[in-house]
């Protein structure tokens, strides 16, 4: 009986092990790479899907003829983009105060004016709006804004559904206070004693003005901005700004940053109607390895 291998079968033994080791290692290597590929590809699909949600919660309550795009030197239609716009604004209607508080179901601002009442449409300092309570409506404002921001009932407009308006003139875009009320789309109001009045917050008041039966209330407006996140000269950060008021002068560096979004190769929109579409590509340079390039994702979403 043998007692022990022959030398022979020990090399045979070592090359058929180190055989084995060399392959097991290129395959416990293939498939960590797999799996890294795919759980980075999984966080970014997450990511870019979680940010399209973001916005497009905040745009299907917008001023659908309020949205513009720029691109550093001027604005356009969001009908007209040319594919190089970086930033995308919009009035957003307070949808919060329209569906009421935790402890009413009645709205704070009902959408609806008199407008039977001839002689306070005469005056024009205030409209009537039944069942408004702009006395509540401030409150909630004040809980939504920002930290530490004064914005108030009295920093808000109304805009008729229905009126005639030009996106580039009318909404305040570019820092131009809206003051004169009969000929723009944003109507500046103020909080007053009587809960269902809707008071002038300019000198030009609403006398004059075209008064529809309906309206929507607004507090803020919004952007969306893609910026250089590390002065590598490459726009790479997705970035949301609101509580600012373009019709009382203000531009969106004005209002609140919010990062959303960082690695950003692609941010692109174009509006179809009253439709937009929004494509949002993300990179990922260190998921593979340093030197290999990285890889990128895209979403797409269709706001109605």
């Amino acid at each position: 009986m043998r007692k022990a291998f022959t030398f022979l079968e020990l090399v045979f033994v070592l090359v058929i092990i180190g055989i084995l080791a060399k392959f097991g290692t290129n395959i416990l290597m293939t498939t960590y790479q797999a799996y890294t590929v795919s759980t980075n590809n999984n966080k970014m699909l997450n990511n870019v899907e979680l940010t399209l949600k973001q916005i497009s919660n905040r745009m299907q309550y917008r001023i659908k003829s309020s949205v513009i795009a720029g691109n550093g030197a001027g604005f356009t239609s969001i009908t007209s983009v040319a594919g190089n716009e970086t930033v995308l604004e919009w009035v957003g209607y307070d949808i919060d105060g329209w569906l009421g508080n935790a402890g009413s179901t009645l709205p704070l601002w009902s959408g609806f004016i008199n407008v039977n009442d001839a002689a306070a449409i005469a005056a024009g300092t205030f409209l009537e709006s039944p069942a408004t309570n702009t006395a509540s409506e401030n409150t909630l404002i004040q809980a939504l804004r920002a930290n530490g921001s004064a914005t108030t009932i009295a920093n808000a407009a109304i805009f008729f559904t229905g009126a005639n308006s030009d996106v580039l003139t009318d909404y305040g875009w570019g820092g131009a206070a809206q003051n004169f009320q009969a000929t723009t789309a944003a109507h500046r109001i103020t909080s007053n004693v009587t809960p269902t009045q809707l008071v002038d917050a300019t000198l030009g008041g609403f006398a004059g003005t075209d008064v529809y039966e309906n309206y929507k209330l607004s507090w803020t407006a919004y952007a969306i901005s893609l910026e250089d996140g590390d002065a590598d000269g490459a726009d790479d950060d997705l970035v949301l700004y609101y509580d600012y008021q373009p019709w009382a002068g203000n531009t969106f560096n004005n209002g609140t940053r919010v990062l959303l979004l960082q690695n950003i190769d692609t941010f692109k929109f174009i509006g179809i109607g009253e439709t937009i579409q929004l494509q949002i590509c993300v990179n990922d340079q260190d998921s593979i390895g340093a030197g290999d390039g990285g890889y990128s994702v895209c979403e797409e979403t269709v706001i109605f």
